[in-house]
């Protein structure tokens, strides 16, 4: 499953990318649900219930965001369980800049295939869309990745190729915001 994360501005001067609200409120949904089954079941719950609720439960606090605050000048990245999240925290100085990175998977690096497969990629579409016979194991995908001034790439998101034009406007929005080039290539 696909969970898309989504943009959304809390002020003019800080943009948050992350899991959409309706995603806690699906898993506190879901748990609800597992737990009025096992309540209403009459027997007593096996271990293999216990660790479904577990995961449930833990998936509900699960959280994956990045917050590009232009007020202080810094991104945070947290990643992990709400209660016990790692940050990663960078300031805006040591940006040089985004980029849209086509992957291809299901190709040889270098050929030809890969190099029609990422120009299609950044168009948001496949190299054999309009062929006689589609490849199945092709699958084009664009990554949205911060690159720093220290060589360092963070990947920011990762989607198929047929939602470019919804990762292209994440990435002018940040990167606009923070006052660095978006390159796609």
């Amino acid at each position: 499953m696909e969970i898309p994360l989504s943009l959304s501005s809390h002020s003019p001067d800080r943009l948050v990318y992350g899991l959409p609200r309706w995603y806690r409120a699906a898993m506190a949904l879901v748990l609800a649900a597992l737990a009025t089954g096992i309540a209403l079941g009459g027997g007593r719950p096996g271990p293999m219930a216990w660790t479904i609720l577990v995961l449930v439960a833990l998936g509900g606090l699960y959280e994956d965001n990045w917050s590009f605050d232009a007020g202080r000048g810094r991104v945070v990245h947290r990643v992990g369980l709400s209660f016990a999240a790692n940050a990663s925290v960078f300031q805006f100085a040591a940006i040089e800049r985004f980029r849209l990175v086509p992957v291809v998977a299901g190709t040889i690096p270098g050929s030809e295939a890969e190099r029609e497969g990422k120009a299609a990629a950044l168009e948001g579409r496949r190299a054999d869309d309009h062929g006689p016979r589609r490849f199945r194991h092709r699958k084009p995908f664009l990554d949205l990745v911060m690159e720093c001034a220290d060589g360092r790439r963070c990947l920011i998101d990762h989607l198929p190729a047929r939602r470019a034009g919804r990762l292209r406007e994440a990435g002018d929005r940040i990167a606009a915001l923070c006052g660095k080039p978006l390159v796609a290539g």
